[in-house]
């Protein structure tokens, strides 16, 4: 396992093992005080009862009162740590069930489900099911980990529809959104991106640009890897939802989630250019829109906007509004949240466990209490924006349902504002493939139903689309009609 170089090779080591150590046998058995595995049985039977007997109504009428997102807690992260592949074969022959009766279902001809009623009842299960969406955070240098992890996920046919990203991870996001699925492999090959993000400015113009680092240089890198689309340009492309956070650089605004529902003809490009202008690095930067005519405009020219992570790292409250996303796995590079971070999915039992928890959440509510406290009694003046933006890294959650994160190590930190060679990149690279391949079967179970609902909605309002043109009725063409002329 420790010197598997793709997922192939790590799974049948990592399966063997797993053999050896006899957890097998615990896969097979279907009893668990981790979840209801007695309900999980009795609706597994039902379907396949339902599918064996053709009877659709009733296999229409328990898909659509009982399919729900964590049915019998199946997404307990305790069921997926016992073993390195896998969990109980119960839970993923259900889910197994489940995805091929939705496909059954959607393939039935009108006459015995009408296209009408399909439509509508996969939109109505699609929408109490939920659906996944993949966060990736801030990380500078860093966030090349979010490359192996998106390099993981998309190789296995499980890389979510919906994406968000602020600052490092608004790259990666945008990088992928911007492109097609058959681009996609080629662009997850190191030596066709590009990585030089970095260059220090001279001392001179440091204080005239109020930077560290030239600004022009991150354009040119961001160009080089992320087509120049607005928003719904990149959805209509790549079919993949991007959603990019930026938070502003004065006061009485909220940080902003953009995507093409939000905010469909503003441009990618200058979204991440703000996403990753980190104050004192980078100044802040003005989004620029599509206006009414098609030509490139700034938008509201009065507003700048600086690094997404300082505000909302992983925006998870406008992504359930906008996307009804419900399940959330999270690649973790910010450097400031690393070392603070628990390793242990939510859920973990021990009591050494608990108390690490609590101890965490009482130091982090006192700082923020401290902070606010600071800026209500104190006038600070200019050190009331510091102080905000401090309060708001406290006051974030760091953590998803599923959590991929690198080790923290000095080799990491120390090239967090470097721009790495072939060789770091690489690494890089790996290691988020590595991190990412212990929870990809947990995470293909807990999104294959959501992703089965998705593919069957697409398949029938692409066929609805095809039925309406084909139904419309022609023009009736010019007829030339001449006057008798009377003998």
């Amino acid at each position: 396992m420790r010197n598997a170089v793709d997922y192939a090779t790590w799974r049948e080591a990592a399966e063997e093992l797993d053999r050896r150590q006899g957890l097998d046998e615990w896969k097979q058995d279907e009893t668990s005080d981790d979840y209801d595995w007695r309900l999980i049985r009795s609706r597994l039977r039902q379907i396949r009862q339902c599918r064996d007997e053709s009877n659709v109504p009733r296999l229409i009428y328990h898909l659509r009162q009982g399919l729900h997102w964590n049915l019998g807690n199946i997404g307990n992260p305790q069921l997926y740590l016992r073993t390195r592949v896998g969990t109980k074969h119960l839970i993923n022959e259900y889910v197994s069930e489940v995805c091929a009766a939705l496909q059954e279902l959607s393939q039935l001809d009108r006459s015995v489900f009408p296209n009408g009623d399909k439509l509508r009842f996969f939109h109505e299960v699609a929408l109490s099911f939920g659906r996944s969406a993949l966060m990736l955070s801030g990380g500078a240098t860093l966030g090349l980990f979010h490359v192996g992890v998106v390099k993981a996920l998309f190789r296995e046919g499980i890389l979510p529809t919906v994406l968000s990203g602020s600052s490092a991870g608004s790259v990666v996001a945008a990088t992928v959104g911007t492109r097609a699925n058959d681009e996609l492999e080629d662009l997850l090959d190191p030596k066709n991106a590009y990585y030089h993000f970095w260059r220090v400015l001279p001392p001179s113009q440091m204080l005239r640009r109020r930077a560290i680092m030239d600004q022009d240089q991150l354009r040119r890198a961001i160009a080089e890897n992320i087509k120049d689309l607005t928003f719904e340009e990149a959805y209509k492309l790549s079919g993949k939802v991007i959603n990019i956070t930026v938070s502003p650089a004065g006061v009485n605004q909220p940080p902003r989630l953009l995507n093409y529902l939000t905010f469909p003809y503003l441009y990618a490009r200058e979204a991440v250019l703000a996403s990753c202008a980190v104050p004192v690095l980078f100044p802040p930067v003005m989004l620029m829109t599509r206006d009414e005519h098609g030509e490139r405009v700034p938008y509201m020219p009065l507003l700048k906007w600086n690094d997404g992570s300082l505000k909302s790292d992983l925006p998870t409250l406008r992504l359930r509004r906008l996307h009804n996303v419900n399940h959330f796995v999270v690649s973790q590079t910010n450097p400031h949240v690393l070392p603070f971070v628990s390793r242990r999915e939510p859920g973990s039992k021990g009591l050494a466990n608990s108390a690490r928890d609590y101890a965490f959440t009482t130091v982090r509510h006192q700082a923020k209490s401290l902070i606010n406290l600071a800026r209500a009694a104190v006038p600070l003046g200019d050190l009331n924006k510091p102080l905000d933006t401090a309060a708001s890294i406290l006051d974030q959650d760091y953590r998803g349902n599923i959590n991929i994160y690198p080790e923290v190590s000095l080799w990491r930190y120390a090239n967090v504002t470097r721009n790495p060679d072939m060789d770091g990149v690489k690494r890089f690279i790996l290691e988020g493939e590595r991190a990412t391949w212990p929870r990809l079967e947990m995470i293909r179970t807990q999104t294959m139903i959501s992703q089965t609902l998705d593919q069957c909605v697409d398949r029938l309002e692409r066929d609805h689309q095809s039925e309406k043109v084909l139904d419309m009725p022609k023009k009736p063409g010019l007829r030339v009609v001449r006057q008798r002329t009377q003998r």
